[in-house]
Parts: structure tokens; sequence; C-alpha cells
């Protein structure tokens, strides 16, 4: 285990370097040479940016001469709050169906929420919520269809994350705040979770047929337990691994999605930063979302691993077949 930990991590160092190498090019080039001398040589002025960046210093706004950690922080934190909405809510309806089309493989119910699953994964994730934009004035649903939160509320930051400061503000706006902000993410969260059902209805489905034809199922069924004791007992504790394997793969295309939506939607998060920073002039936004962002999802693989080594025992036991 402790081999396997020892390749993750360098791999995540090799990554990781080649990124701060890419964000250090962006720097140097929207910066024009304002993080050292002219004069230095490219390696000394890499070290002393990543000096800099170890200390949290990476640079000042040049819109609102804001830091840009906390600028990108309190982005990143927006796009994730609707990537966690939307990841439950998908995972709430897909598992079911994708356990449904997996138990009755090839009948009339596996090919109706297939057909549902490919159409979804057809669908061009920007196309769809525009289209999403048009359906509360055509179905007179009173939805709000852009921003994050209703102007009548003044929410200070404090986590970045609004669902959460909201709360923290409750005192002020009890929960109106909260709800208002709900109203918000319903059709963003809408359209990102229909990418996350379809794919986790595939690999849900996938992975429960392939636990149902194993031994120690038929196994089970040879010893006359029944089907539902086969399902709960041994299926979904050895299905499930897989699907989170998959569903890491997937990470960052889902927060690339996301940020389409938050700019279709005017969403305050990562993707509408950085595209009014771009139109603004302020490029040094580049560096710092490829820094948080990349980050957060080396960060999160990295966890995912030790979490599928835990919990998984196909996963230790490739660490000793390795």
């Amino acid at each position: 285990m402790l081999n396997y930990l020892f390749r993750r991590l360098n791999l995540l160092f090799i990554t990781a370097f080649i990124l701060s190498v890419i964000a250090f090019i962006l720097t140097y080039w929207s910066s024009k040479n304002t993080l050292a001398d002219a004069d230095a040589g490219y390696i000394i002025q890499y070290v002393k940016y990543m000096s800099a960046i170890l200390q949290g210093e990476w640079g000042l706004s040049s819109i609102d001469q804001q830091p840009m950690l906390i600028k990108g922080l309190t982005a990143f934190a927006s796009t994730l709050e609707l990537c966690f909405i939307a990841f439950i809510t998908a995972n709430i309806i897909a598992i079911p169906l994708g356990i449904f089309a997996g138990l009755n493989r090839n009948s009339l119910l596996d090919y109706l929420i297939m057909t549902i699953a490919l159409i979804g994964l057809a669908l061009p994730v920007f196309w769809l919520a525009v289209i999403t934009t048009m359906l509360p004035r055509l179905l007179g649903i009173p939805l709000p269809i852009d921003g994050g939160i209703s102007p009548v509320f003044e929410i200070p930051v404090v986590s970045g994350f609004i669902l959460l400061d909201t709360l923290l503000a409750a005192d002020t706006y009890q929960l109106d705040a909260f709800f208002n902000r709900l109203a918000h993410l319903i059709l963003p969260s809408s359209v990102l979770s229909l990418f996350l059902i379809t794919e986790i209805i595939r690999l849900t489905r996938h992975s429960i047929t392939m636990v149902m034809k194993s031994n120690y199922v038929k196994a089970a069924y040879a010893k006359g337990l029944s089907r539902k004791e086969i399902v709960f007992r041994h299926v979904l504790k050895n299905a499930l691994p897989p699907i989170i394997h998959q569903l890491r793969l997937q990470l960052s295309t889902i927060i690339s999605f996301a940020m389409v939506i938050e700019i279709v939607f005017s969403l305050q998060g990562s993707g509408v930063w950085l595209l009014s920073s771009i139109k603004e002039g302020d490029y040094l936004a580049l560096p710092t979302a490829i820094l948080i962002i990349s980050g957060f999802i080396l960060l999160s693989s990295i966890f995912i691993d030790i979490l599928l080594m835990i919990i998984s025992p196909i996963k230790r036991k490739s660490l000793y077949v390795d």
C-alpha cells in the first residue's frame, strides 16, 4: 500500500510541476516580467514565482486590486456548490435506474432507461442550457434564469459557498436568502445533473451486469439465497466502487460543463469570473484558475483512490498483484 501511495504522490508531483510551469508561462506573459527582473533567467524567475505561490502571494487583480487567490477561491467555491447540488440530484435519480436496468438487462425497462440515457448523453450541454432558460416563460414557472441570488439580499462572503453563507446570515434574512439561492440553482443544476444522470445510469448498469455474472453471485444463487438478498448483500457493495472510480475520471468534465452553464445563466462562479476577467484584460485570472481547479482535481483523485482502497477488496487485492 505504501508503494502504491508513493507512486500516486510521485504522479501528483510530476503533474503539479507541469501545471505550475504552464501557470508560470501565462503569468509571465500576462504580467510583462513583473514577477522578477527582466535580466533574471527563467529558472530563477520560476523559483521566485513558486516561492510567492507557496506563500499565498498570487498577485492582485488589475480590475479592483483584490488578491487573485481570494477571488479565485470564492468563484470556484460557487462552482463546486453547483456541482454538489447536481451530483446529489443525479445520484438520487440515476443509481436506482441503473440498478433496475442492470438487473433487468435486455428487458423493455432496460431499453427504455438506456434510451433516455443515450438521448441525454447526446444533447449538447450549452444548447440544453440555452433551451432551459426559455422553459420558465413557456411553462409559466416562476423560476429565475440569471444570477446567483436576488440583489435584495446582501450576503457577506465568508466561505464562498453561497448556500452556507446564507445560513450564516440567517439572523438577518431568516431562510429567505437560502431558499432564494436554491431557486436560482434549480435550472442550472438540472442541466448539469442531466449529464451526470446519463453517465451514472450507464456506469451503474454496466457494473451491476458484470457483478451479476461473477462466480460468487452464481454461488449465492446455488445456496438458495433470494434475489433481494443477493442484490443487497453481494451485488451493490461490489458494483458501486467501480462507479466511483469512473466518475473520478469525469471530474474535470463535470467542472468544465458547470463553468459553461454558469456563463449561460449568469451564475457567479469560475466560468463567469474567467470570462469577465479576460474581457477586462485581467489575464492573471488564467494561471490562478489553472492552479486552483487542477489542484482540486489532483487532490480529489488521490483522495478517491485512497477511499477506494479502503472500501473495495478488489482494489486492495490489485495492490498485491502489482
